[in-house]
């Protein structure tokens, strides 16, 4: 292999190396992105949910409350 090849197969590895650092750095990011946001879902999730169960307790106490008033 000649020194003019060897530079320009080194030079497209180095290409193609920076590219894949480049796609693996990029789709880190997107991952902890998804990693947040699932989080964020997760959470918001649960605070809905002890908000609905409080709401249904209240409403429940209300009705219990209608219907044992004379």
């Amino acid at each position: 292999m000649d020194e003019e090849l060897r530079d320009y197969l080194d030079a497209m590895l180095v290409k193609i190396n920076d590219g894949q650092e480049r796609l693996l750095n990029r789709m880190a990011s997107l991952e902890q992105d998804f990693i947040n946001t699932k989080g964020f879902l997760v959470g918001d999730a649960i605070v809905s949910g002890r908000r609905w169960l409080d709401l249904d307790e209240r409403v429940g106490r209300l009705e219990r409350d209608q219907r044992s008033a004379p």
